[in-house]
């Protein structure tokens, strides 16, 4: 069966439901006693949920979206320990320094834990030809799976 053109993973709301559906995929899996890894998963599913859209210039109606605001609906929150420039305030600024952090391999995992609510993950974003990180964020796995599920549909929403 074939699914309609603009859910296709030709399409940036398409790719992203697949890398959404794929993850939960992995987390049912691990749920059930499988010997699958979600935190790994979760980072890699960032490549679909955060960098190709950005690549594809998708996120633009997030520019101005308040990361307080976001938080005060139920997102999770994000704790961010550097920010140079003091502003990271919005999910488009967030989204820039996670798609540079993914891009670039700035992130770390706190433990091989195979449970995601014990693993915190740390991003950084440094200014290009730096090593010297301007910008660094932790979220525990498991508030990044529920981001991701929340900034999936909302793709979905704006974009869909």
């Amino acid at each position: 069966m074939q699914e309609n053109f603009a859910f296709s993973r030709n399409t940036t709301v398409g790719f992203a439901r697949r890398v959404r559906k794929n993850l939960d995929f992995i987390v049912k899996k691990r749920s059930e006693g499988h010997d699958v890894h979600e935190v790994t998963q979760l980072a890699i599913s960032l490549l679909g949920i955060i960098v190709f859209p950005w690549e594809a210039g998708a996120l633009g109606h997030v520019d101005s979206l308040s990361l307080s605001n976001l938080e005060q609906e139920g997102w999770p929150r994000w704790n961010i320990l550097l920010d140079a420039k003091g502003d990271t305030n919005t999910l488009g600024k967030l989204t820039r320094h996670l798609r540079n952090a993914a891009s670039h391999r700035r992130i770390t995992f706190s433990s091989d834990d195979p449970e995601m609510a014990k693993v915190e993950i740390q991003f950084e974003d440094a200014p290009r030809d730096e090593e010297t990180a301007s910008w660094r964020a932790t979220i525990n796995s498991a508030d990044l799976k529920a981001f991701c599920d929340r900034f999936t549909k909302d793709l979905e929403v704006s974009v869909g």
